[in-house]
């Protein structure tokens, strides 16, 4: 991967944990981890990768995809992207 990339992952995972852990209200998010992101090449799609500690991931995981509009929107006001 070029660094570019790296570097973007790198920065999606810090700002996309700092929105869940600070700006999310849901209490059925629960503690989650972000461990990992893969950008494509032409920096269209992203894949977040997430771990869950709580009881129910499937609840967890679920929070999540209900607040990904939420998460997405804030994360295009924090990073700026030339494609």
């Amino acid at each position: 991967m070029s660094v570019k990339i790296d570097r973007l992952n790198n920065m999606f995972v810090e700002e996309i944990s700092k929105i869940i852990h600070q700006e999310i209200k849901d209490k059925d998010v629960g503690f989650v981890t972000v461990t990992d992101a893969r950008i494509t090449n032409d920096l269209s799609f992203a894949k977040i990768y997430v771990t869950s500690l709580s009881n129910d991931k499937d609840k967890s995981i679920k929070a999540l995809n209900k607040a990904s509009g939420f998460i997405r929107s804030l994360l295009c006001d924090r990073i700026n992207i030339r494609k």
